[in-house]
């Protein structure tokens, strides 16, 4: 059965955006620093720009928000959400990516990001339940990041 334009469901936005685990297993969240979300931790990510690949998009926003270059290592998944004010749908592409060289991440441009760093499970957990983590969706990205990870490097 050929399916018609009745089952498409648009979306408004696509965002692209890393999940970086260190040795620990300890997640690397930026603290946003604008409009609703000043104050909040969530991964690397922002919108994908025009004509632009969202690997490369991915990559690109990670240098901005944490002046780290990173090595894509295997896709997590896509997470579709609705923005909060106008209900519209939104696509965030994520993988699970590696720093190239050994360097403390700083954001490159500050007035978007206040600051970024590593948190452990717990730590994040506490934060979620404090609701101090962006989104539902960052959750859900570090379980997925934890158990892709286990399942590459499990020996």
């Amino acid at each position: 059965m050929q399916y018609d334009e009745s089952t498409h469901i648009e979306t408004h936005a696509n965002s692209a955006g890393v999940v970086i685990l260190d040795k620990d297993l300890r997640i690397l969240l930026v603290q946003e620093k604008y409009a609703d979300a000043t104050g909040l931790w969530h991964i690397p990510a922002g919108a994908v720009e025009q004509g632009e690949a969202i690997e490369q998009a991915a990559i690109r926003e990670c240098k901005e928000e944490t002046g780290l270059d990173v090595t894509l290592i295997s896709y997590i998944n896509t997470y579709v959400g609705r923005f909060p004010k106008s209900g519209d749908l939104m696509k965030r592409h994520v993988w699970l990516a590696k720093p190239t060289h050994d360097t403390v991440p700083a954001p490159i441009i500050t007035e978007e990001i206040a600051a970024c760093d590593y948190f452990s499970m717990d730590t994040f957990t506490e934060m979620y339940r404090l609701k101090q983590i962006r989104m539902y969706h960052t959750k859900l990205m570090f379980e997925d990041a934890l158990t892709l990870n286990n399942t590459l490097y499990k020996f």
